[in-house]
């Protein structure tokens, strides 16, 4: 996969979370993907797991921003880093700003080229969590 495909695919699961539209969000993740968050010690293994991951979320956040990414690719091993900002705006209005770090590995484009394994660094509350 190029870079520049990588880059098109973590921009538009973005783009889905920041939508809370997680059939799409799970539309990324290959069947047997791995999502931690090594800030926090969490591990969710396989769609059921990311999937509730996401839903408690929902519940959690009631609008959310990623963006001014900075990306770093590794075409041969098929991995991408992102560092990003994230605003949010929890279900109390609480308003957070971020600085955050996600390092995707990609299955071979022959196989779809969906997310494999995702780690996120996040400051601060996990709402993954």
């Amino acid at each position: 996969m190029t870079k520049d495909e990588m880059i098109a695919r973590t921009t538009a699961y973005f783009a889905d979370v920041d939508r809370f539209d997680t059939d799409a969000i799970m539309s990324h993740f290959a069947g047997n993907a791995v999502m931690d968050v090594p800030s926090h010690g969490t591990v969710n293994r396989g769609l059921d797991e990311i999937r509730a991951s996401y839903e408690r979320r929902a519940t959690v956040v009631k609008a959310s921003w990623h963006g001014d990414f900075v990306f770093m690719a590794d075409e041969v091993a098929g991995r991408i880093a992102v560092r990003l900002a994230v605003k949010r705006t929890t279900k109390d209005d609480v308003y957070e700003v971020t600085d955050n770090v996600t390092i995707i590995e990609f299955t071979p484009y022959a196989d779809g080229g969906k997310i494999a394994r995702l780690s996120a660094w996040l400051p601060g509350r996990n709402t993954l969590k």
